[in-house]
């Protein structure tokens, strides 16, 4: 996949993150993004859907982060409560984007 540019890898299932608590990690350094597996997010009593839109979030948070820092904003990058923000906000902005079709 490629941000602003610069390729990065994509590991959707890494089970490392368990061993961390972690469901997802950007390393910007090294050009790597990575994902806690569908099947291990949240509590064991999570439902199938609850599981994967959590996925989803995670996967959007750690793009966003490739995005600030391959834009030079890294402070950005480390304010985890922006980054949230718009991890969780962005389908709703898309949606009203596409509504106004001003997303071109």
């Amino acid at each position: 996949m490629e941000i602003l540019g610069t390729k990065y890898e994509l590991i959707k299932n890494d089970h490392g993150l368990i061993e961390v608590n972690a469901d997802g990690e950007c390393q910007s350094y090294a050009k790597v993004i990575r994902i806690r597996p569908l099947q291990d997010m949240l509590c064991g009593g999570a439902t199938e859907d609850e599981r994967k839109k959590r996925h989803s979030e995670v996967m959007r948070h750690e793009v966003i982060h490739a995005f600030f820092n391959e834009s030079g904003l890294s402070d950005y990058s480390n304010n985890e409560e922006l980054v949230d923000w718009l991890a969780m906000q962005f389908p709703k902005m898309l949606k009203v984007f596409q509504e106004l079709g001003c997303t071109e």
